[in-house]
């Protein structure tokens, strides 16, 4: 029933977009026939993907305000994106032939007279990075060109030089967010404080982010210092040890090291690579790079490196995605699980997750693009800031994020995805153990999540926190139309469950 009634107020709506009362002429929503349908409608990721009944979208900011209006008062499900989303939360396979809002005309961004930087609602690090780097500032930024800049933000921004400024929402000044009736309000720290607080970690369930506003930094000139590089099987326990005790040795701000499982198609095995990232210092990276270098004979757990790249990037070149080819293809089949730890996990936990990985692929050669990045950058910048600075819960708690992505472009009715969940499920409750990551509990950062974690891992174990969080979620979007990405619960009870609400229509009141 649901799905007649919101395509017949649909066509009622598409037919009265010309009327006089569209304050900006005719409202934008476009059906399946549309020529541009399928580019504006990929994603990233085809599994458990969202699908969609129209796209609306908006060319300024009061057409998307009185759009949303008229959506919500016929309770008509919608979803904010842009082209190519990298949104992979599970939870959004729930949003089916829902109303696309499509904010690929807010892709500015323009650095203003105080160096600040205001970036668009639809804008994706591609058009973030380069403009930054004209003008001589940088700041925290994804790794990869087409991830959309308010995505990461929201999850509270995790990414390259995090180490040294913080995460991407802690620089954020203020934002302009249309709720879920259409209303455009502004959010700082002056303004809508609560809202201020939530966006930064817990937005995804608040509002659309029409444009925001950053705190930006001098480029010190000079260039990022790069290396990647392959090692054999055998040198597992040499390159782990290693990668903990740069860690242990309290990690220089300036570094970002990313270690990594790939699979080889050609030799049909996994394969074991490092990633070193050291901002603005040439001769400080290539120090952290020597100390993976091959072993001399004789070396307890010896490394031996069989391939060794190093480069020097300017700041537009970190996001660029380069190092890895064919990251931004869109309708593949992406499952994400993660867990973190305060340094490494425990060795033989990566060496039985090396395994398994290699034996997963092995038996499904479709998912060989499938990867483990196990992720690490200083918390200081994170840490100087208050506990409840935002509503990102996890400050002082993540030094090392796993990302465990299976990736496959087919399914054979499931067998694939079956498999692919059960050893990323497996995985991450192995590296979860407390013997294994040191912590009691799971703490998983939102936008590497999937649907089973405890909403508490994602958002906090305090009852402060939740108790905040669930009031911000009862005044900002009371009827649930942000339920898409793990959503907050309107009451206490919804907390510890270990899977969000369902379907929309589920969760939302009459209007």
């Amino acid at each position: 029933m649901r799905n007649i009634h919101t395509c017949m107020y649909l066509a009622i709506w598409i037919a009265q977009a010309t009327c006089d009362d569209a304050v900006d002429g005719k409202l934008s929503f476009y059906s399946s026939s549309w020529e541009g349908w399928n580019k504006n409608t990929a994603r990233w990721s085809a599994y458990e993907a969202p699908t969609f009944s129209a796209v609306f979208k908006p060319e300024t900011e009061g057409e998307l305000s009185q759009g949303m209006e008229y959506l919500a008062k016929h309770n008509i499900p919608y979803l904010a994106t842009k082209p190519g989303g990298h949104g992979n939360v599970p939870t959004l396979g729930h949003y089916q032939d829902v109303v696309q809002i499509n904010l690929d005309n807010f892709r500015h961004a323009i650095v203003n007279s105080d160096y600040s930087i205001t970036v668009g609602g639809g804008a994706k690090m591609e058009d973030l990075i380069p403009t930054l780097h004209k003008a001589g500032r940088e700041m925290t930024v994804g790794s990869f060109p087409c991830v959309g800049v308010h995505g990461v933000m929201l999850g509270g921004g995790m990414g390259r030089l995090m180490g040294r400024y913080g995460l991407i929402s802690d620089a954020l000044l203020h934002a302009k967010v249309a709720i879920w009736n259409g209303t455009i309000v502004e959010a700082s720290d002056k303004v809508n404080s609560d809202l201020f607080w939530g966006l930064r970690g817990a937005g995804h369930n608040l509002g659309v982010v029409i444009e925001s506003t950053y705190k930006t930094w001098p480029d010190e000139g000079g260039l990022h210092y790069n290396a990647d590089m392959v090692f054999t099987d055998d040198s597992l326990d040499g390159v782990v040890d290693t990668y903990r005790e740069i860690v242990k040795d309290s990690l220089d701000p300036s570094l970002f090291l990313i270690l990594g499982y790939m699979y080889d198609a050609e030799a049909k095995k996994p394969l074991l690579f490092m990633n070193i990232v050291y901002a603005h210092d040439e001769g400080k990276g290539r120090r952290v790079a020597a100390r993976f270098a091959s072993s001399p004979e004789g070396t307890a757990n010896p490394i031996v490196r069989i391939s060794f790249k190093e480069s020097n990037m300017n700041f537009s070149e970190l996001g660029s995605g380069k190092a890895v080819p064919g990251v931004c293809d869109v309708n593949l089949k992406n499952t994400l699980y993660t867990a973190s730890t305060p340094d490494l996990f425990e060795t033989a936990a990566m060496k039985a997750v090396y395994k398994s990985f290699g034996s997963f692929v092995c038996a499904h050669p479709g998912a060989n693009r499938s990867i483990l990045l196990f992720e690490a950058v200083d918390g200081k910048a994170m840490d100087a800031l208050p506990h409840d600075y935002s509503a990102y819960a996890h400050r002082g708690m993540m030094t090392t994020n796993a990302i465990i992505q299976a990736t496959w472009d087919e399914d054979f009715d499931g067998i694939v995805a079956e498999a692919a969940n059960a050893w990323g499920k497996e995985a991450r409750d192995l590296l979860a153990r407390p013997e294994v990551s040191g912590y009691d509990k799971l703490y998983a950062y939102v936008n590497y999540a999937n649907k089973d974690e405890p909403l508490a891992a994602l958002y906090g174990y305090e009852e402060k926190q939740q108790r905040r969080l669930t009031g911000l979620k009862r005044k900002y979007d009371p009827h649930g139309f942000f339920n898409a990405y793990r959503p907050l619960p309107l009451d206490m009870n919804g907390w510890g469950l270990p899977l969000a609400p369902g379907a929309p229509e589920s969760t939302r009141d009459e209007l």
